[in-house]
């Protein structure tokens, strides 16, 4: 038997995921997956950061060959990716701003 997702879903609530889903131009199928998806990547370590559909599918397709199982794992790594060569460009420049005032102070 396969795994299996239940989820309890009231009448307004489903008519609701429809209308979004209609919106959004995706099956009601898509998106109640797309929405399972999210729940299955809910942890209390972590939070949800909305991004463009558009996006969400290119990037879909950006990891579609790759280790990364989820457009989250890909974006977690960007962004340490980015913090990290932030951190690296801030230490250059306290490397620069010792030697300006080593020269300042007649050592170079």
């Amino acid at each position: 038997m396969e795994n299996r997702t239940t989820i309890q879903v009231s009448e307004g609530l489903r008519k609701k995921i429809r209308v979004l889903a209609a919106k959004r131009d995706i099956s009601y199928q898509k998106l109640l997956s797309d929405m399972i998806s999210v729940f299955g990547e809910l942890d209390k370590d972590k939070t949800i950061i909305s991004i463009p559909s558009k996006l969400a599918d290119k990037l879909h397709n950006t990891i579609k060959d790759t280790d990364f199982k989820t457009i989250s794992e890909y974006v977690t790594f960007l962004i340490r990716l980015i913090l990290y060569e932030k951190a690296e460009k801030s230490k250059e420049i306290d490397v620069t701003k010792v030697k300006k005032r080593l020269k300042k102070l007649g050592y170079f």
